[in-house]
């Protein structure tokens, strides 16, 4: 915000105008606030059918990368059958 110069009221209208002002700067201000959240949070809601499928086809991918990434974890850390050489230190001594 810029910073205004230092106003001197002389009477109690010079501060009320001045509260008018301030007031309408604030609606403005809200409203430009709340468009710009709307925008950003909100979906369109009249999307053509081209948009749905497109949108449907990301949203598809992106799951099935997830579960892929979880299954290669699983498998990397210790979810599947692993043999004896992977096995630490400890669990081959107490294996015997």
């Amino acid at each position: 915000m810029a910073s205004q110069p230092m106003l001197e009221y002389k009477s109690l209208d010079d501060i009320r105008a001045r509260k008018q002002t301030l007031r309408k700067e604030l609606e403005a201000n809200g409203l430009s606030m709340k468009t710009q959240w709307n925008g950003l949070f909100h979906k369109p809601k009249n999307q053509t059918p081209s948009r749905r499928l497109t949108t449907f086809m990301a949203t598809g991918a992106s799951v099935f990368d997830g579960i892929l990434l979880a299954w290669k974890l699983y498998n990397r850390f210790g979810g599947g059958k692993r043999k004896a050489k992977n096995k630490g230190l400890l669990a081959r001594l107490f294996s015997l």
